[in-house]
């Protein structure tokens, strides 16, 4: 039983390791939004849900012969002198005349890498995200403005874009609060009161990109889109969003862009909900919200609200925003992580070392549960001292099932052994030991963050792997203290290939995860040596029911 119920942790442990650095729930599909034309548009014009992607019937072929608003995603040349630069000291933007945009984002405080000279973080660039929170225009004679030349003018932390054509005139204003990360956006489309046209399409605001190299294994490249409707969020891995577009409606809340650390966000706040499109077209991969452009009678101007947001997922400065804690993926368990991210923070500010700090952490974590695994060794030991007799008892009633489950629970009670003693105190571990798993390999606090010695960044993998071999050594230990008697010879050789299993598996997971998973390791040995010098209580055989026990 012992043997069993060790193999049956193991294995889910290997589940889960291999689940978290392989393969990833697949999306629920999303229905896209059927083409049936807005009753508020032109019959002529052939708006559609797919037209601005150049999906429409044929009746939008004027849309289509001016190309998707998304095709403007190209690196094009900007005259450097005509950018104008807000800064704090945490993010650095550049805005262009050309579409009244942001141009490139960077991140003051983050590196791109450890080296002397690293460039910084750089959320927003005009090569890999050129349209990232741009505002882009479906309708042909709005299309102008998604990439024309704006008027500018500066004013503190402020930037102000005008631009007017055929009597529409669309102003941009952008602020950039005094620290973080986030900047301000408001837009105000004015129209000439003579106009009777009622729709003007779609305004979409994108997050995403060209050209991004996606690896789940590697924290900096584990690129999704996640979107927040309805008080829930959806996740799309980046290299499994679909060609085409699908669409999503619900109370919007926000839309991002990012990797394990970092990302790029845009947060409604206009009156006007709108959809939340992922797309996979040529030369863009990523989502945008979807606004319709809807004048009511007499109403010449129409005004949108928005929170941009790039820089590092701190659970502080996001949360900010209403469910915008949740970009951050803690998985299932993140009401266990997010206290356990207090904790390591409190280490952190006492020792000013996070490696030190995930190591107070997973001994508190095993000390609060030494009593729970206390009662699991013991419980499993005695299990072991009765497999020579419920051998003997399956071999005894091996035709009769029913009297040797008879049997069983009798000896069970007389000795006063749960069959699941062993199994449950260490399940009701698990949700607190993959919680600790995912926080620690999703929290900007790790990023670059040095412990001691070969190890200067707690979120890359161990560069000698000295910490993936000593954890397999270690489990090798922990084998061997462990009784095997009664153990099936198939479970007995799988249990020898573990080690090596969970060694391979660990090379490329961060440092700091390795760590902890090392330290937990040593905990176990340790445990294990405690146990196996309590003195030994006696099981004597005894008949029970007419049978031993």
């Amino acid at each position: 039983m012992a043997g069993r119920t060790w193999l049956a942790v193991a294995l889910a442990c290997l589940v889960w390791f291999g689940y978290m650095k392989w393969f990833v729930p697949a999306p629920q599909p999303v229905a896209p939004r059927s083409t049936v034309q807005s009753k508020d548009a032109a019959p002529s014009e052939g708006l559609n849900p797919g037209s601005n992607l150049g999906q429409g019937s044929s009746s939008s072929n004027a849309l289509v012969q001016t190309g998707s608003p998304l095709s403007t995603a190209t690196s094009e040349e900007v005259d450097q002198s005509s950018l104008v630069e807000l800064r704090n000291e945490s993010l650095s933007l550049s805005f262009s005349p050309s579409g009244g945009k942001i141009y490139e984002a960077q991140v003051l405080e983050y590196h791109r890498s450890l080296e002397e000279g690293s460039p910084h973080i750089t959320p927003i660039s005009p090569k890999r995200s050129p349209i990232s929170l741009a505002t882009l225009f479906s309708h042909p004679k709005l299309q102008s403005f998604s990439n024309g030349a704006y008027e500018v003018s500066r004013e503190g932390n402020d930037v102000l874009f005008v631009r007017e054509e055929n009597g529409i005139l669309i102003k941009k204003k952008y602020h950039l609060n005094e620290d973080g990360h986030f900047v301000d956006m408001e837009m105000e489309l004015q129209f000439p009161e003579a106009s009777d046209r009622s729709q003007w399409g779609y305004l979409m605001v994108p997050v995403g990109g060209t050209d991004y190299d996606f690896d789940f294994a590697v924290p900096l490249k584990a690129w999704e889109v996640v979107s927040f409707q309805d008080g829930s969020t959806t996740r799309e891995q980046y290299d499994s969003i679909e060609e085409g577009e699908e669409a999503k409606q619900g109370n919007t809340g926000w839309l991002a862009f990012g990797n394990r650390y970092f990302a790029t966000a845009v947060v409604s706040l206009s009156q006007i909900n709108p959809d939340v499109v992922f797309v996979n077209k040529p030369g863009f991969k990523g989502g945008y919200l979807r606004y319709p452009i809807q004048r009511k009678a007499g109403e010449a101007t129409l005004a949108f609200q928005f929170k941009f947001f790039a820089g590092p997922k701190d659970i502080d400065e996001i949360s900010k925003v209403e469910g915008m804690r949740q970009l951050v993926d803690y998985g299932f368990f993140s009401f266990f992580a997010y206290p356990m991210l207090a904790l390591l923070r409190f280490f952190y500010g006492v020792f000013h070392n996070y490696g030190v700090a995930i190591i107070l952490l997973t001994l508190l974590v095993r000390a609060i549960f030494y009593p729970l695994s206390l009662k699991s060794f013991r419980s499993m030991k005695k299990m072991q001292k009765l497999q020579p007799q419920l051998k003997a008892m399956r071999e005894k009633y091996k035709d009769d099932p029913q009297r040797m489950n008879q049997e069983q629970m009798a000896m069970f009670r007389a000795h006063k052994v749960n069959p699941m003693g062993g199994c449950l105190p260490m399940l009701v571990q698990l949700p607190v030991f993959f919680a600790l798993y995912t926080l620690l390999s999703n929290s900007i606090e790790l990023f670059q963050a040095p412990f001691f010695g070969w190890i200067q960044d707690l979120s890359d993998k161990d560069p000698y792997y000295i910490f993936p071999v000593l954890m397999g050594l270690a489990m090798l230990g922990q084998q061997k203290m462990t009784p095997t008697a009664g153990m099936d010879p198939m479970q007995a050789k799988m249990m020898m290939f573990m080690p090596i299993i969970f060694t391979f598996i660990m090379l490329n997971l961060p440092s700091g995860l390795t760590l902890y998973i090392f330290l937990s390791t040593l905990l176990g040995i340790l445990q294990q040596w405690v146990i196996n010098r309590e003195p030994s209580s006696t099981v004597v055989a005894s008949p029970s029911s007419g049978g031993e026990s």
